[in-house]
């Protein structure tokens, strides 16, 4: 049985893997998925804009409503389908569909989240494949090297890693301080993975040559000898770049930028619900601190076990979430104030009629 050089894994399909390959036209896949990023966004700007214009409304709507509503929970309270029977017929009265309102809201959360969750799907699989194809080119670069250069044994194992060295240069995929975007931006994470750390992302599945055939196995399945020489074989590759180039592929500032971004996008919108509901004259509602402090740490989990390419993802569309937040406001606040002032014009004619 002898270990093949070529993959087992695959290039991912689908949509998002050929969206990003599109998007790194621009030359590198961190601004590719920054770019990509801010598109999304875009596409997604009038939903957004709905969403929250819906929610006001909600808020405005349940407020006026809000001592008949006490009244009807005193006298009815004990009794829960009396209860939500008076207060459909009170939601009904005043033309008030919170179920349609919900409904539109449900569909946006669960458009965004399927957005999120299918994208950090692609991109770990992409990322895995990344560095599969890194070891595979650089392997045949040895390899031929090897092969091709006259002398000693060190003296063809010093040509073939000096050879290994200047094609990663060429082919891998950093940016600004990031070593390697296919990995997370960690100190504890060396830009270059280890054996152990290649494998996983593999799956832990190899191709081997069996009586003339390829067949797929489980690492674990090996024996220790065929362990031994794949990892060798992969070490050999691997390791004289790890020790001459492979550094601490970051310093946490996207997971200190993911928490950050995510804290203060919860705490603006609550400023605002807050502010708005107290210009109202409404009792300012509590803050989700639970959600201040939930979000912001999910985020920072998925920067900081996942690569650096979705946390560019997460942190730049928090970034756009917060500059474009006071803009979808100040519009919706223009569109009420023309609505108020249609109202006050039509009960003016009203009254004039009247007369």
């Amino acid at each position: 049985m002898a270990f093949l050089s070529s993959l087992l894994i695959t290039a991912p399909s689908g949509v998002w893997p050929t969206i990003i390959n599109a998007f790194n036209s621009v030359g590198n896949y961190a601004w590719g998925i920054i770019l990509l990023t801010v598109c999304i966004k875009i596409i997604m700007s009038p939903l957004d804009f709905f969403n929250k214009k819906i929610s006001r409304k909600n808020a405005k709507v349940q407020a006026v409503l809000q001592p008949e509503m006490l009244k009807i929970q005193k006298q009815y309270g004990h009794d829960k389908n009396l209860y939500n029977q008076k207060l459909s017929e009170l939601y009904k009265k005043n033309n008030f569909n919170i179920m349609g309102s919900c409904i539109f809201m449900l569909v946006n959360f669960i458009l965004v989240l399927v957005i999120f969750l299918t994208l950090w799907n692609s991109l770990n699989a992409m990322a895995n494949f990344k560095i599969a194809e890194q070891y595979n080119q650089l392997e045949t670069v040895y390899e031929q090297t090897y092969a091709e250069t006259e002398g000693t044994n060190e003296e063809k194992e010093l040509a073939a890693n000096n050879a290994v060295k200047i094609t990663y240069d060429e082919i891998k995929d950093s940016w600004l301080w990031i070593e390697n975007v296919w990995v997370s931006e960690t100190p504890w994470t060396n830009s270059i993975p280890d054996f152990n750390s290649y494998l996983s992302m593999i799956g832990n599945k190899v191709e081997v040559l069996e009586e003339g055939e390829v067949v797929t196995k489980n690492f674990n399945d090996l024996t220790e000898e065929q362990q031994l020489e794949i990892k060798e074989n992969y070490e050999k590759v691997m390791n004289p770049l790890r020790d001459s180039t492979g550094r601490a592929n970051g310093y946490l500032v996207l997971t200190i930028l993911a928490i950050g971004t995510a804290f203060l996008s919860q705490f603006l919108m609550q400023y605002r619900i807050g502010k708005k509901n107290k210009n109202n004259g409404n009792p300012a509602q509590p803050t989700n601190k639970i959600l201040m402090i939930v979000l912001p740490l999910i985020m920072g989990i998925f920067t900081l076990f996942y690569n650096s390419i979705f946390a560019l993802y997460i942190i730049t569309g928090q970034v756009i979430s917060i500059l474009t937040a006071p803009l979808i406001d100040l519009i919706i606040d223009k569109l009420e104030e023309k609505e108020e002032k249609k109202k006050e014009a039509k009960v003016v004619v009203d009254y004039s009629r009247k007369k």
